[in-house]
């Protein structure tokens, strides 16, 4: 590890100085020719935070933004991936059977604590997973201009699910009046083949962006190490995880993308099919599959020279299935979303105010069948009859669900070095009730070099809608409305579980900014946040030997002779740190790095004692009783540095180190250290070729994994790094 830090510490010394990401890490433009012709730092408009200002320096929360050009040079596997590479307090936790966006030290073991958006519309499935999975952790971003990220809780602006952060991406879509098309093909080792295409169009006002692309990889197998060596395979092959053949990353990948636009209506639609390998799964539904079919249909008019309103209707279609590695259906799901938005700005009604009221419906329509007629879930092939499957192992009842939200900003000027801003947002659910959410916030502007933000928001995010549905037949799920029938069930020591409340936080920010020069811009963020009724997932469990488990109402036993459930934990715990991150941008330069601290500040008695015996979802305690996050690096350090010599050349180098970090059983691991690179090649005007090589030093340790079935932990991480590889693109722009 001191000789790679060394080779680091070496490659920062020759090149004279030390930079950083800043809060918006933005690449100027989308290619060589782009960078060449901007010799400063451009102001970026984010449209994630605020309905009011987008200003990227007048944000109320702290927002790190990545262009598509960066997503292409930094030689990330997937899209989560590439906000481990770029922004400060994220990182991506690898699970038994998901990956997890993790924020400032926190990786719940889904990812429905975290909100997700496809140009600022909500994408989250409602009954249990959160962002989709076909986007999250897709390979394929190629569609992408742009993704806006919020480092904290959102819910002010976003409502539900915006707790532990929020990621917005926003799509290529028709930004200028030229026509034209565009191809390009990516080939590389572990059987990589990737291919896009898209097409520009305007035809009398009717403009249109059209994209498609199809991707397969391979992957590579896993090292025998770590998680997968010493996990028993619950499977019908038996042997341990190893044994099935996994392989990293896998996955098969199409995409359609489409964006129309006619004077103020927009209409964009999205299909996405993904089916990758869950390779640390343990059981034979270790293949997921996820196809996404979404659009949305925006108007925008103005009422007045001070007044105007967006209003957007939006249909999402989700499709989950589940297989064995050799191809045998374990089941699936489906779920279809309706949501409606409307958004009034109302730009100095009295001097110097900005201020958006809006409302927002949404409609989930949970336990459908799936595009394979299916709604059932399974754990081992050849123990379950495919004919009555969905009637005996269905995956999610099903359960209809509206919520209802209305929200209120405002932005005013005091004056040219004062400005106040405060939100207000109600959202009624039927299930687990009402909840406000405010923000409140100064930025104080001494000069044009300086900005000072102080800040409060909250987050949010109740019980996923499994809890309230139900499903999981025979895996053991219990739903809520038998939380009061455990007492019945007779079952040794276990009382019957309180009502659910959401889950929240407070969080306070301190951020200052700092612009010597037009080429320089210095961001230091600092937060403390308080987490309340942490919802964790907890078992029912016997030795089957000693007590053959009842029937809690009308749920039944899992095959495994228990059941698990949502439920909060009790007490408290306060986090805090600091994110610092410093750009500097020149003609031929464009250099970011970050640091990122975060640190468990204090937790009540319940709190440490759920850590101690390793059954907290954030929290690990180690053996001399400190309380550290669970599967989370407490530091990060980034750094992104393109060097364009001329038009023709433009080259890269990403890294990312992160420190050592604690096991859900509170074993210290060592920390990781990634180096990647690209160089690409202008060679005509419509020709450019990349090669990328990812993981240059050969990094190996095990990757950071959060809580697996089973209690403690078997293995301090899971041996998810790639060994070095690469991979050639070449692009045809006509």
């Amino acid at each position: 590890m001191m000789k790679r830090l060394n080779i680091f510490l070496l490659f920062l010394l020759a090149n004279g100085f030390i930079f950083a990401q800043t809060d918006s890490l933005v690449m100027l433009g989308s290619s060589v020719q782009d960078v060449m012709c901007l010799p400063v730092l451009k102001k970026n408009n984010v449209s994630i935070a605020s309905h009011v200002i987008s200003d990227q320096d007048k944000q109320p929360s702290a927002i790190t933004t990545i262009s598509n050009e960066q997503l292409r040079n930094c030689g990330a596997r997937t899209l989560s991936d590439a906000l481990t590479l770029f922004v400060p307090g994220y990182f991506a936790v690898e699970d038994q059977d998901d990956v997890i966006a993790g924020f400032r030290g926190l990786a719940a073991d889904n990812n429905s604590k975290v909100l997700l958006l496809i140009n600022g519309q909500n994408m989250n499935t409602e009954f249990f997973l959160g962002p989709p999975d076909a986007i999250l952790n897709s390979q394929d971003f190629e569609y992408i201009d742009k993704v806006e990220v919020i480092r904290g809780p959102g819910s002010v602006t976003l409502g539900q699910g915006a707790l532990l952060g929020v990621i917005n991406i926003i799509t290529k879509n028709v930004s200028s009046q030229d026509s034209g098309a565009g191809f390009s093909v990516s080939t590389g080792q572990n059987g990589l083949l990737y291919g896009t295409s898209h097409l520009k169009t305007n035809y009398k006002g009717l403009k249109g962006y059209f994209y498609a692309s199809a991707l397969r990889f391979d992957g590579q197998p896993m090292r025998n190490e770590g998680w997968i060596k010493d996990k028993t395979n619950e499977g019908v092959a038996g042997g341990k995880i190893y044994d099935m053949n996994h392989h990293l990353k896998r996955s098969e990948i199409t995409t359609f993308h489409g964006n129309l636009q006619y004077k103020n209506l927009n209409i964009s639609l999205l299909q996405t099919s993904q089916k990758r390998d869950l390779y640390n799964f343990f059981r034979d539904r270790e293949v997921g599959e996820q196809k996404t079919f979404a659009i949305d249909v925006d108007y925008s008019f103005q009422i007045s020279p001070n007044i105007r309103n967006k209003t957007s209707l939006t249909f999402i279609n989700d499709n989950f299935a589940l297989w064995s590695l050799k191809g045998v259906s374990m089941g699936g799901t489906a779920e279809q979303r309706y949501g409606f938005k409307s958004i009034f700005n109302f730009d100095n009604l009295w001097k110097n105010n900005k201020m958006a009221v809006g409302v927002e419906l949404r409609y989930f329509d949970m336990g459908r069948k799936n595009s394979y007629n299916n709604n059932f879930i399974a754990n081992v092939v050849g123990t379950f009859d495919a004919q009555t499957a969905n009637d005996q192992l269905t995956m999610v009842y099903a359960k209809q669900l509206q919520v209802a939200s209305i929200f209120m900003e405002n932005f005013y000027s005091v004056n040219s070095k004062i400005d106040l801003f405060a939100a207000v947002r109600y959202d009624q659910h039927p299930f687990w009730g009402n909840n406000f959410t405010p923000r409140l916030g100064m930025i104080y502007s001494p000069n044009k070099k300086s900005f000072f933000r102080f800040s409060y928001q909250t987050g949010f995010r109740g019980a996923a809608g499994l809890h309230y549905a139900g499903g999981y037949r025979q895996d053991g799920f219990l739903r809520a409305e038998n939380y009061q029938q455990v007492e019945n069930a007779h079952i040794p020591n276990e009382q019957n579980i309180p009502k659910i409340t959401p889950e929240s936080m407070q969080s306070f920010e301190i951020s200052a900014t700092y612009k010597p020069a037009d080429a320089w811009n210095l961001n230091v963020v600092s937060f403390y946040t308080l987490v309340n009724n942490v919802i964790d997932v907890r078992a029912i469990y016997s030795d089957p030997a000693q007590f053959k488990m009842t029937n809690i109402g009308t749920d039944i036993a899992g095959d495994w002779n228990g059941y698990w459930y949502f439920k909060n934990t009790a007490g408290t715990f306060a986090q805090f740190g600091t994110e610092a991150t410093l750009q500097y941008h020149s003609k031929k330069w464009n250099v970011q790095t970050s640091y990122a601290l975060t640190k468990v500040a204090n937790a009540t008695t319940e709190q440490r004692i759920l850590a101690e015996n390793a059954n907290s979802m954030y929290l690990a305690a180690d053996p001399s009783g400190n309380i550290n996050y669970k599967a989370f690096p407490e530091q990060t350090f980034r750094a992104y540095l393109q060097f364009s010599p001329d038009k023709k050349w433009n080259m890269s180098l990403t890294n990312l180190y992160y420190s050592a970090w604690y096991s859900p059983s509170a074993t210290k691991t060592s920390g990781g250290f990634l180096l990647n690179s690209s160089i690409s090649c202008q060679i005509s005007p419509i020709f450019n070729l990349s090669v990328l090589v990812k993981n240059l030093t050969g990094e190996s340790v095990l990757y950071p994994m959060n809580s697996n079935a089973g209690g403690r932990d078997s293995s301090a991480g899971t041996p998810a790094w790639e060994s070095r590889s690469f991979w050639a693109v070449l692009r045809i722009e006509l």
